[in-house]
């Protein structure tokens, strides 16, 4: 829920660096827990409170986000489609600072309140409309790249790297638990490091396709150096005669499937950097899809410069109207 509700309130020009802070506190989280399991392994004799500790420390962030909660605004965008238009206002003057007549804030207005006509038209109110609303090729089409997205990043294999390396570790020649331990630590804080390189100076510069895609070349590249280095460590060491994949196949069959990807990355999803929420339908129907971004901007930047246009000429009926009147 937390990247949805980021990704409702946060302005266009910064959702990306917004949303990041959330992975970024998602990997400090995993490194603080990365290395007080390696803090207990060194400094507690084994027992049951080895792994109480680590499960209590979890309470800590979990009761901040219950008590920071109960001063959280609810989503503007969520309360305009209830109808809660009075409410949804305030709302939205709060968390952008601005008061109701403020250009900036009656465009935002607008353009929720399109979107909102849109979905009525195109999708309807109720529990299964959006479920019904698949028999679309576009809703299909969007529905299907976001999941296979997922798929593709959870079938990477970081999650069971993250929470299985020591084992993984120790499958690769790292030997001692404690040593394991540290690979570990290590581990988190190489993530970490680079997860504030990502947010600070990539995901709003490069934008997101192009960083996925880089995700997924580097990543291809890491599993080519792990089956070369299983390959060159003298594998008949430890002989598979189960007819099971050795490491170094699993590692030769996920290169390919991260440099598919890459490539699906180009040609399917368009860059989604600077547009508003509202504009994401229109954003998706235009083809080719590597070029959408760029037309995109093109029709948000005359957009603006009709909205101006027509400001600068109402301003000055206005003062025609006023110097007429005196």
């Amino acid at each position: 829920m937390v990247p949805i509700y980021i990704s409702e309130l946060a302005p266009p020009a910064v959702r990306g660096r917004l949303v990041g802070i959330y992975e970024l506190g998602w990997q400090a989280g995993g490194l603080v827990g990365f290395w007080i399991n390696y803090g207990l392994q060194e400094t507690m004799a084994p027992s049951h409170k080895q792994w109480i500790i680590p499960f209590a420390v979890q309470l800590i962030p979990a009761g901040l986000l219950l008590l920071g909660a109960i001063w959280m605004r609810e989503s503007f965008r969520w309360r305009f489609t209830k109808g809660q238009r009075e409410q949804a206002m305030k709302d939205l003057c709060w968390i952008r600072n601005l008061p109701a007549d403020h250009p900036y804030i009656l465009e935002e207005v607008e353009a929720i309140d399109a979107q909102i006509e849109h979905d009525r038209l195109h999708v309807g109110p109720g529990f299964w409309k959006p479920f019904i609303a698949l028999k679309q090729p576009d809703v299909l089409k969007r529905f299907f790249l976001g999941s296979m997205l997922f798929l593709w990043q959870n079938g990477s294999g970081i999650n069971a790297i993250n929470y299985y390396s020591p084992t993984v570790f120790s499958s690769l020649g790292v030997t001692g638990t404690n040593t394991s331990f540290l690979t570990t630590g290590i581990f988190g804080v190489v993530k970490t490091v680079l997860t504030f390189v990502w947010l600070f100076f990539l995901i709003d510069r490069l934008g997101r396709t192009k960083l996925l895609m880089f995700g997924a070349l580097g990543g291809s590249l890491c599993m080519w150096y792990i089956a070369a280095y299983i390959k060159i460590t003298d594998p008949t060491k430890n002989k598979n005669t189960s007819g099971d994949l050795s490491s170094g196949g699993i590692s030769a069959i996920f290169f390919f499937y991260l440099w598919t990807v890459r490539n699906c990355l180009y040609f399917l999803i368009p860059e989604t950097k600077g547009i508003p929420l509202e504009r994401m339908d229109e954003l998706f129907e235009i083809k080719p899809v590597f070029k959408a971004h760029k037309v995109m901007i093109g029709r948000l930047k005359e957009h603006e410069l009709e909205h101006q246009d027509l400001t600068m000429r109402q301003e000055k009926e206005a003062v025609d109207e006023r110097t007429e009147v005196v």
